[in-house]
């Protein structure tokens, strides 16, 4: 797999439609489940992956991609403008509701906004892209819902190197977390983490 990544990404950066498609066809489900999970919009989900693929193949010269890091690329790049579009289009509160929907339960009657929710997401997203290479993929594809096993077999490493992987990322997000807002906001922010991780 990685091999024909390497080669898929080496002959896109030359102007390589035929490259281009195969990398469409190979991430498009993936990435359209992801944004349809967070919007349940088909359109605007359908929008937003095609817009992110228009970006790769605009700036295809100056891609400095490998295998192991074009999947995160992608899936960022995919939550980063689903993160814009809340922000920037002041969505309704009933189509908010459903992005807060995972959280309420939990965070029943707590002060967090749409705003505050949006902020960690992106906080977050931040911390994430600074872990090493293979505790960010291990931890992007359990946020979205991939199983230890599923993600062992993906990454053709061992279940227990998955866990060992998934437990670090939440040690280092948490003192992330734990740095940046007090002791209060604190407590509710790892139950949100916890939802994030295992949605």
């Amino acid at each position: 797999m990685e091999a024909i990544d390497t080669l898929l990404i080496g002959r896109l950066r030359q102007g390589d439609a035929h490259a281009y498609t195969v990398l469409f066809e190979r991430y498009w489900k993936f990435l359209y489940a992801v944004a349809y999970r967070r919007l349940q919009d088909e359109e605007l989900a359908q929008d937003i992956v095609q817009e992110v693929f228009m970006q790769v193949w605009d700036k295809r010269e100056k891609l400095t991609l490998t295998p192991a890091y074009i999947e995160y690329y992608l899936l960022k790049a995919v939550k980063n403008r689903i993160i814009n579009h809340y922000t920037s289009q002041r969505v309704k509160a009933e189509v908010l509701e459903r992005v807060m929907h995972r959280m309420e339960t939990v965070v029943a009657e707590s002060a967090y906004q749409p705003s505050r929710y949006l902020e960690l997401e992106r906080f977050l997203d931040e911390q994430v892209e600074l872990l090493p290479d293979t505790m960010r993929a291990v931890f992007l594809m359990r946020s979205d819902n991939l199983s230890i096993q599923e993600i062992a077999k993906k990454m053709h490493i061992a279940e227990q190197t998955v866990k060992n992987n998934l437990t670090e990322a939440s040690h280092r997000l948490r003192r992330s977390l734990l740095k940046k807002f007090s002791d209060e906001e604190f407590a509710g922010l790892v139950i949100i983490v916890t939802i994030l991780t295992n949605n």
